[in-house]
């Protein structure tokens, strides 16, 4: 689950750009709106140069232009900057062909506006639909049975458990309860070896909330509180949420977790200032040679009398490739550039050299490893845990739950009853 900005903030945004968006159009007459260059593909991309997916990536496209004469023309962006960037763009009619990005609350709602094509029939035609996995075409499927984009790449989300750390405090196995992830805590605490970190004035805490009321509510309850709030209707949303409060009471979390950033939350794992982490996938080629080989990967400890009999983690098919109005006019161009990244040997290489979790299935796929060993632990992780409901595609677009937990987090003693109050308020508009 990627973070999901403030609707406020983006529409701002938007009212900000849009008398540049006007004086775009009119710079435009029809004839040229009409001629489309379709040797040329822009694409408005979330991998960004300098990472696994971004370097794999301007590969992919350098090899696909010697392959076809097409050129790939990529603006590369910040996940948390895209939506604003393609929405405005989009007010001027010049949004790029396609977007690499998330369906997330923020992206959701871009189908029903008319901002990106629905897919599905493309999907069918070109032959892709019975390649990718089931899970991944649900969740790119929205009302009357569109589909809001190509499904590509996937993620786990687990916890990160630095073994070398818990050994020096005594404790020698990855907690497996509630009550060992306690007293494992108060063993690193002794050991002056901080705990769990937690991005707890970002994005991460939103899905840490989700996470802990799943260990109480089985999913089609889930659903129903992500999508229309209720959690003080619901005695197991309750109870999660009085979890969450004795992981905060009990020293489970680093000190002042709540103003810890997303990115602090990751360097201070990666620098050995912390014993446990929960992230996920988009992260494992990122760990030092040294905490990676250290890390174990697993869920979160089985809850007494919770919903669930394995440890928790999160599994999505977020990412993928929308297709733009403007796209859409370029289709032929297109279709190629689809297929190619949908060829055998192209999923292959995002998974020996991308380091990536594909969402295709595994006879499409074909046999793969990386060289990456979080990346190897990360797709053993399946029949370890119970994945639950990945809430992005079912939080309202604008409901950030963010500065609620970050409050509730500094807020020792209060209880999951008074903080539900809190967070079916953020439904009420």
């Amino acid at each position: 689950m990627i973070r999901s900005t403030h609707r406020r903030l983006r529409l701002a945004a938007l009212l900000a750009t849009a008398s540049l968006a006007a004086g775009a159009l009119t710079a435009c007459s029809g004839d040229d709106a009409a001629e489309t260059d379709t040797q040329t593909l822009t694409i408005l991309s979330s991998f960004t140069t300098g990472n696994a997916t971004g370097d794999h990536f301007n590969k992919l496209a350098k090899d696909f232009t010697a392959q076809t004469g097409i050129a790939i023309d990529v603006e590369e962006a910040n996940t948390t900057d895209i939506a604003n960037n393609y929405e405005a763009s989009k007010l001027a009619d010049e949004e790029r062909d396609l977007v690499i990005l998330n369906l997330t609350p923020d992206t959701s709602d871009w189908l029903p506006q008319g901002q990106v094509v629905d897919v599905k029939k493309y999907l069918d035609e070109w032959g892709l639909t019975d390649k990718i996995v089931p899970e991944a075409m649900t969740f790119w499927t929205q009302a009357d049975n569109q589909v809001a984009g190509f499904p590509y790449t996937s993620f786990n989300w687990p916890v990160w458990y630095n073994t070398d750390l818990l050994k020096q405090a005594g404790v020698t196995q990855v907690p497996a309860t509630v009550d060992d992830l306690v007293a494992a805590s108060a063993k690193l605490r002794a050991a002056k070896i901080p705990p769990m970190v937690l991005g707890g004035a970002e994005w991460p805490v939103q899905n840490f909330i989700t996470w802990m009321v799943q260990q109480f509510v089985r999913p089609d309850e889930a659903k129903q509180i992500f999508a229309k709030g209720g959690y003080c209707a619901s005695p197991g949303a309750v109870q999660g949420l009085d979890l969450l409060g004795k992981l905060r009471d009990s020293g489970v979390f680093v000190d002042n977790v709540q103003g810890y950033t997303a990115d602090q939350m990751t360097s201070a794992y990666f620098n050995g200032k912390a014993a446990m982490m929960p992230s996920g996938s988009w992260s494992y080629t990122e760990a030092p040679p040294a905490i990676a080989s250290a890390t174990e990967l697993a869920g979160f400890p089985v809850s007494s009398g919770g919903a669930y009999t394995k440890p928790t983690a999160f599994q999505g098919h977020s990412n993928g490739f929308f297709l733009s109005p403007n796209g859409e006019k370029k289709i032929a161009s297109v279709e190629k550039f689809i297929k190619f990244m949908y060829e055998q040997t192209t999923l292959q290489g995002w998974v020996s050299e991308g380091s990536q979790i594909m969402s295709v299935k595994n006879d499409i796929l074909g046999s793969v490893t990386s060289t990456q060993p979080l990346v190897v632990k990360g797709n053993e992780l399946a029949p370890k845990v119970d994945y639950l409901v990945l809430p992005d595609s079912y939080i309202p677009s604008g409901t950030d739950y963010a500065p609620a937990g970050s409050a509730f987090l500094g807020k020792k003693g209060q209880t999951g009853a008074e903080f539900c109050k809190t967070l079916d308020k953020l439904y009420q508009k």
